[in-house]
């Protein structure tokens, strides 16, 4: 089993003309022999091969912090560097496409011994960032970083590329300049592919459009059990390819979020149905307006919240006021019966 060395991963961020030059081959990166590169790969960064997964081989070296930030998916080491497992050719794909200035630089793919990039990917190196927390922004800054939530998806479009999973927990600052980046392109997909080549199923459902959720909830009748799959022979039906609109429609939800420090699932914005006095929360004028026009677009509509059966009425007199006013209430009903 080869064994990727700390040192030969970090020989990545001492060559920055690597994005400029054409891809080199780095033999230090593996210890196979077997490890070769095929023809010149498509995408403009070094590669590592290995036969299994290289997060168990790292050295004890002292300064690699050993699983720290582990979610399953990623791993945090040295503290400039991740990395992700389970990424797919095409995430990898489309990492590059968006670019640096908009999301975690791509330093290297993981791929398996004997396989293309195109085809083995399982794993990428990136730069590291630092965690984007809404709560503890300033309320004056909070505009601000707004805006730069705005640039980063109309570059991103203006690039042809829909995200597909626009969130608060997919967004980080830069370690090197400060700025926002948007990360996991898992769901993401080209503007003007086929729509059919879309199948992610790791979209959060808090962030969906009305239209979108509908049809991920659409089930076969009652037959197909508490659990909500399908029966045999009677799959599920695919959840439609995202959109620009779908990028548009998470980031309002996004927003509030951002603005009122609430999660999203406690509000049904994925429904047709939104209370006004949900949205009233966001105070920011601009950004109110912005989030009603993106709900209107989705075919939403604004609601008074559900009537209180037994409304609580003010009354003068405090405690001894609203005893006058059942007492009278029981006379009124006594008198009805008669």
């Amino acid at each position: 089993m080869p064994t990727i060395s700390a040192a030969a991963i970090h020989q990545i961020l001492d060559h920055e003309q690597q994005q400029a030059q054409p891809p080199k081959y780095h033999s230090s990166f593996s210890s196979s022999s077997a490890a070769r590169p095929h023809d010149k790969p498509a995408f403009p960064f070094p590669w590592i091969i290995d036969d299994d997964d290289p997060i168990l081989d790292f050295p004890s070296e002292k300064w690699i912090a050993s699983m720290i930030g582990n979610t399953g998916l990623l791993y945090r080491f040295s503290g400039d560097l991740i990395y992700k497992t389970n990424v797919t050719p095409r995430e990898a794909d489309l990492m590059e496409s968006a670019g640096s200035d908009l999301t975690m630089r791509l330093l290297s793919r993981v791929i398996w011994s004997g396989s293309r990039p195109d085809e083995g990917t399982k794993a990428v190196i990136m730069e590291a960032g630092k965690l984007f927390r809404g709560s503890r922004i300033p309320e004056q800054k909070r505009p601000t970083v707004a805006v730069e939530m705005f640039r980063i998806l109309e570059k991103l479009h203006g690039r042809g590329i829909v995200h597909g999973n626009v969130r608060e927990s997919n967004f980080l600052w830069s370690r090197k300049d400060g700025r926002l980046r948007i990360v996991d392109f898992s769901c993401a997909r080209l503007i003007e592919e086929d729509a059919g080549r879309w199948n992610s199923k790791h979209v959060s459902s808090a962030y969906m459009t009305p239209a979108r959720l509908a049809v991920r909830e659409e089930r076969q009748p009652q037959q197909q059990g508490a659990q909500g799959g399908g029966g045999p022979g009677q799959p599920q039906k695919p959840l439609p390819a995202p959109t620009v609109f779908d990028d548009y429609y998470a980031l309002a939800i996004t927003l509030w979020a951002f603005y009122t420090g609430k999660p999203p699932g406690s509000r049904q914005f994925n429904q047709v149905n939104i209370r006004r006095s949900d949205l009233a929360e966001v105070r920011d004028d601009m950004i109110r307006g912005w989030i009603r026009k993106v709900f209107r677009m989705a075919g939403c509509k604004f609601v008074a919240p559900p009537s209180d059966p037994h409304p609580r009425r003010e009354t003068k007199g405090g405690v001894q006021g609203q005893l006058q006013e059942q007492e009278q209430l029981k006379r009124q009903q006594r008198h009805s019966s008669r």
